[in-house]
């Protein structure tokens, strides 16, 4: 698998732009007043965010680590 370092980089930019769109989502979702449906959402939420992570971030920064944007 070959990705140039600019383009993984681009890619792991727009993952990370996203945090503030899904924490207003979770922010939404919190004044969901039907429990049920508020659990469920979340749980899709959190899903997203751990694709995002697994799928698409560490993949990107086992190939170049200095991407990891906690570094």
């Amino acid at each position: 698998m070959t990705i140039d370092k600019a383009h993984a980089k681009r890619i792991v930019d727009l993952v990370i732009s996203m945090d503030p769109i899904i924490k207003e989502l979770l922010d939404e979702v919190w004044l969901v007043q039907d429990a049920q449906l508020s659990s469920e959402l979340k749980h899709s939420i959190t899903e997203i965010m751990g694709h995002a992570m697994l799928g698409i971030l560490v993949p990107l920064e086992q190939i170049f680590p200095d991407l990891n944007p906690d570094k």
